[in-house]
């Protein structure tokens, strides 16, 4: 049988020999921490930038003044701030766009002058309390 005709067979393992010859590319990652790679978008964003809300300083500003005056997050709700579930989902960054109102209760329960919780999420307002 000299026909000059390959099997199926031949003709796949002389493909298989190519695919097998030619130079793989090697494609780098950055390594990145786990605790950075897992976490939620909202709860990384720390830096205010142009345009981006910087939740994470008001969550910690709003933890830090609550437990500054020994309040729970109903004592702030009593005071007229926010739900106490609010106030839990705001310390967690759970809520990425808060609203003017929310934000104007902040300021009134937590005894901070008028704009001081939006300011904050705009990056306008220091770490001072």
């Amino acid at each position: 049988m000299a026909s000059g005709k390959t099997r199926p067979e031949a003709a796949q393992v002389k493909r298989d020999a190519a695919v097998a010859a030619e130079p793989v590319a090697v494609v780098a990652v950055a390594a990145q921490p786990v605790a950075e790679r897992d976490a939620a978008p909202a709860a990384v964003a720390s830096e205010s930038t142009a345009g981006r809300r910087d939740i994470k300083a008001l969550a910690e500003r709003v933890k830090a003044r609550r437990k500054e005056n020994g309040w729970t997050q109903a004592d702030v709700a009593k005071k007229g701030g926010p739900s106490a579930g609010s106030i839990s989902q705001i310390e967690r960054c759970l809520i990425e766009e808060p609203a003017e109102d929310l934000l104007a209760k902040l300021d009134a329960a937590l005894e901070w002058p008028s704009g001081t919780a939006d300011g904050i999420v705009r990056g306008l307002v220091g770490a001072a309390s």
